[in-house]
């Protein structure tokens, strides 16, 4: 369930950059504005599902987390989350910097590039492209030190991920790991350290992932059927209204909404029945598990086509325009495929082989004296 979520919420995340690149705002239509009204609706829930997914990785890491701490060991969850980020975040960064520079080496939309064209969107591309921009997003600090690299926006939830990655084991360590009292008073000034120096936006942030945390150790209520539609049905009217204009950004409107994700998760993790076994189960499987690869690799790609075909303007989304913009979302959506072929899908492979590099190696476990 939880990949499936996650390929669906970078899904509605591409939609909407790839509208805002190419397309008028939805107040700038002069016609068919009833008929556009829900594919627009779609195309503004990119932010909202960040903060669905910050719920969903707290539900998994932190998880992970909590039922690790009696035989914590930083060597293994290191390697598990450092492979599974980087393994991506690399190649992405290497081939968003290509792409980027092509676009800004031959002038393809000098305006586009230089976040002139109002789509809400686009940055100073010119500026962020730098060195020093690529390896502080390597070491996840954008928007805390460095701005994201390039045209890629879309890296700000990733520092945040990054660092509540650390923030809440070295927190849940201090309060009930079973390690000296000089130990766990380190980890805790660590924890306090890191919340203050990563700024006050992240660390407010947190407590919205920390939901999803809360959630992986609440006992289960077992649901039926009619209860989980019932509940979603709620929620997408729920989410619907956040979707409000002038309230996409609001804090209190995102911990409305990891409130609202909560609940429903709470209620969807209650099923009890057993997998059937459909044939279409493994490649909707296979397609799933390239969610993190299109979040991250979409944006320098999208902005590359949308400088080659619309230049420094935006269409009306009339059926030739709509026709080739389908044609575009799909040769993103093809392309992050194949770099997960190449990176994500990976991700167990080099995992196993950094084990059999490190096996000899003193461990890094924390043993209790």
């Amino acid at each position: 369930m939880a990949a499936r979520t996650g390929v669906v919420l970078a899904l509605l995340v591409c939609c909407g950059h790839w509208r805002r690149f190419l397309f008028i705002d939805y107040p700038q239509l002069s016609s068919h504005r009833a008929l556009l009204f829900v594919p627009y609706g779609m195309c503004t829930m990119g932010y909202q599902s960040v903060i669905v997914f910050f719920v969903l990785s707290g539900y998994l890491v932190g998880g992970h987390v909590l039922r690790a701490l009696d035989t914590w060991s930083w060597r293994e969850y290191i390697l598990q989350r450092g492979v599974r980020l980087w393994i991506v975040l690399l190649p992405a960064l290497l081939l968003g910097g290509l792409l980027d520079g092509a676009g800004t080496h031959f002038q393809l939309a000098p305006k586009l590039y230089a976040g002139e064209v109002m789509n809400h969107l686009s940055s100073n591309v010119y500026q962020t492209l730098t060195w020093k921009t690529f390896l502080g997003n390597c070491f996840f600090l954008q928007t805390i030190t460095v701005p994201t690299f390039g045209s890629n926006g879309a890296l700000w939830s990733l520092a945040n991920e990054f660092w509540y990655y650390l923030i809440f084991p070295l927190g849940m360590l201090a309060i009930r790991g079973r390690y000296p009292i000089w130990k766990r008073m380190t980890m805790g000034a660590m924890c306090v350290a890191l919340l203050y120096a990563v700024g006050r936006g992240i660390a407010m942030s947190m407590g919205i992932w920390l939901l999803g945390a809360l959630l992986a150790v609440l006992p289960a209520m077992r649901t039926t059927a009619w209860m989980r539609w019932l509940a979603a049905a709620i929620y997408a009217v729920f989410f619907a209204t956040i979707l409000r204009p002038g309230v996409a950004g609001s804090f209190s409107r995102s911990c409305a909404l990891g409130l609202g994700t909560f609940a429903l998760l709470y209620v969807l993790l209650g099923a009890c029945d057993a997998a059937t076994g459909k044939w279409y189960e493994r490649p909707s499987r296979e397609i799933a598990g390239f969610s993190y690869t299109l979040y991250l690799a979409h944006t320098p790609m999208l902005m590359l086509l949308t400088a080659l075909l619309a230049r420094d303007t935006r269409w009306l989304p009339d059926a030739w325009h709509l026709a080739i913009g389908l044609a575009v979302l799909a040769f993103v959506i093809v392309y992050a495929y194949l770099v997960a072929r190449m990176t994500e899908f990976r991700t167990a492979e080099v995992r196993n082989w950094l084990k059999c590099l490190l096996a000899k190696r003193p461990s890094m476990a924390l043993t209790p004296k």
